[in-house]
């Protein structure tokens, strides 16, 4: 069984996905959105604004990627709910820099960094965790903050385990991957 909703946190011409989302028909699976407000409040502030309105666990993905994981599997084989997980790709600095360290015996997260130098790390963050209410529970509900800060928390307190994926990421985040995506999606005939 596949997800049954999705929650889209929206921010700056957050109305044009909103009426995208309104004009659609989805069948078995329940989409709404949420704003920040005037203020942007950064993925984790987002989140932690409608805490309230989730489940206990939860998945999130990025909205510049098209990731493609077994989240089933992921789910079986880390099921401590109480555990959050982060998707990796054994990257090697091909696609992007690698920022990711696990340990390959406890299957942990050890370290995660924004822009690192090449080199120094074999996985990359595949853009989509899964996360719980108790992991947001020093995130302030009203301002700004980076995701970076939960997954940080998370791996201090060795409950970020890593699921591997084989599977190649696409994202639209620089020029060179938004290119890279728009020919992966025309060669599979979606646009």
């Amino acid at each position: 069984m596949g997800f049954t909703s999705v929650d889209i946190l929206v921010g700056q011409h957050g109305d044009q996905i909103e009426q995208f989302v309104a004009k659609g028909s989805y069948p078995n699976i329940s989409i709404r959105c949420f704003r920040d407000g005037p203020t942007l409040l950064g993925t984790a502030g987002a989140i932690a604004s409608i805490l309230d309105k989730l489940p206990n666990t939860f998945w999130v993905s990025y909205a510049d990627s098209y990731v493609l994981a077994d989240i089933g599997q992921a789910n079986k084989e880390f099921g401590n709910e109480e555990d959050s997980i982060m998707v990796v790709l054994h990257n090697q600095d091909q696609v992007e820099t690698s920022n990711v360290t696990i340990d390959k015996i406890s299957n942990h997260v050890t370290q995660y960094v924004k822009n690192p130098p090449r080199g120094t790390h074999e996985w990359i963050d595949y853009g989509i965790l899964r996360l719980t209410k108790a992991s947001f529970s020093s995130i302030a509900k009203d301002k700004p903050v980076d995701l970076r800060e939960v997954v940080l928390n998370q791996i201090t307190a060795t409950r970020m385990r890593a699921f591997q994926t084989n599977e190649l990421f696409w994202d639209v985040g620089t020029p060179d991957r938004l290119q890279a995506t728009t020919q992966e999606f025309q060669r599979r005939g979606w646009v």
